[in-house]
């Protein structure tokens, strides 16, 4: 009987070694899982700077672009207004030189036509047998 105590004493003695080996193991596993989930909230700190600094450098990229377009199109609008100006400019002095046109032209073939039908109603006259002064 002797030597099946001795063997329990064993098998007990066995299986507190492990038990504590376990225990032991597990307290390892949870201290690598706490010290890898510590890594990966750093990485995902790191991540998060990374891409806020690009996000803030792409920004800073379009707005500039959208200023040098905002630049191209106050030039355009500037050659825009520049060409209108002239083109009214050579519209009103075409409209002024017409009418100056006009003004000295006008008399001119009044003068002509009123001549004209004077002279055509001076012979119709004449045919009806009207004197005239």
């Amino acid at each position: 009987m002797e030597m099946g105590y001795s063997k329990l004493r064993g098998l007990i003695l066995f299986s507190i070694a492990l038990v504590t080996l376990g225990i032991g193991s597990n307290f390892y596993v949870a201290s690598e899982v706490s010290r890898n989930n510590d890594e990966l909230d750093r990485l995902y700190r790191l991540l998060q700077k990374q891409l806020a600094g690009e996000a803030l450098a792409q920004s800073r990229e379009l707005q500039q672009r959208m200023e040098s377009l905002n630049e191209t199109a106050t030039g355009i609008d500037a050659k825009m207004k520049k060409a209108q100006d002239e083109m009214d400019g050579k519209l009103r002095k075409a409209q002024d030189d017409m009418v100056a046109r006009m003004g000295a032209e006008l008399p001119k073939i009044m003068d002509r036509y009123v001549q004209s039908r004077a002279t055509r109603l001076r012979g119709e006259l004449e045919k009806q047998g009207i004197p005239q002064p």
